[in-house]
C-alpha cells in the first residue's frame, strides 16, 4: 500500500514499525539498547503544514512502537529537519550521516550513544525508505 505524507502519517508510521522489524540487521544494531526516539518533520518552503512528529521506541532489538506523537511526549533523541530533507532523505537522495553533520537535520541526546549506535539509525532510515510513500508537497 502507498501512503501519503504527511497526510497518511500515522498509517505511514505502523508501515515503518514493521520494516524497521523485519530488516535482518536491525535486531543486531539495536540489542541491549532502549531509546525512544522523535523524529520530526518540519515546515519549509514546500510544506507550511504543521510538524508531523514519529515516536519509535527500540527494545532490545525490536521497534515496539512507532507512532504520530503529541509534540510534548518524552523521548531519549531526537531527529528534526525541513520536510524538503525528509522527503530527498526517504527517495534515498541525501545522507543522514551527512546530513546532520551539515546542519540540515539537528540532533538532540547523548551524542556519544548516538554515534555507537549509527547503525540503528542507519536501519530506522533505510527502513522508512522502504515503505511505499507518495508526498503531498
Amino acid at each position: 500500500m502507498t501512503y501519503t505524507l504527511p497526510a497518511d502519517a500515522a498509517d505511514w508510521a505502523t508501515a515503518w514499525r514493521d520494516r524497521i522489524n523485519d530488516r535482518d540487521g536491525f535486531e543486531t544494531a539495536t540489542a541491549d539498547f532502549d531509546a525512544t526516539f522523535r523524529f520530526e518533520l518540519r515546515a519549509d518552503d514546500t510544506y507550511d503544514g504543521d510538524p508531523v512528529n514519529f515516536r519509535v521506541t527500540v527494545a532490545d532489538g525490536t521497534c515496539t512502537e512507532a507512532t504520530v506523537a503529541d509534540p510534548d511526549a518524552d523521548y531519549d533523541f531526537a531527529l528534526r529537519g525541513p520536510y524538503e530533507a525528509w522527503v530527498a532523505m526517504l527517495e534515498g537522495e541525501l545522507d543522514v550521516s551527512e546530513s546532520v553533520m551539515n546542519g540540515t537535520f539537528d540532533v538532540e541526546g547523548n551524542t556519544m550513544t548516538l554515534l555507537r549506535r549509527q547503525e540503528a539509525i542507519t536501519e530506522m532510515v533505510a527502513a522508512a525508505q522502504n515503505v511505499d510513500t507518495e508526498f503531498a508537497y
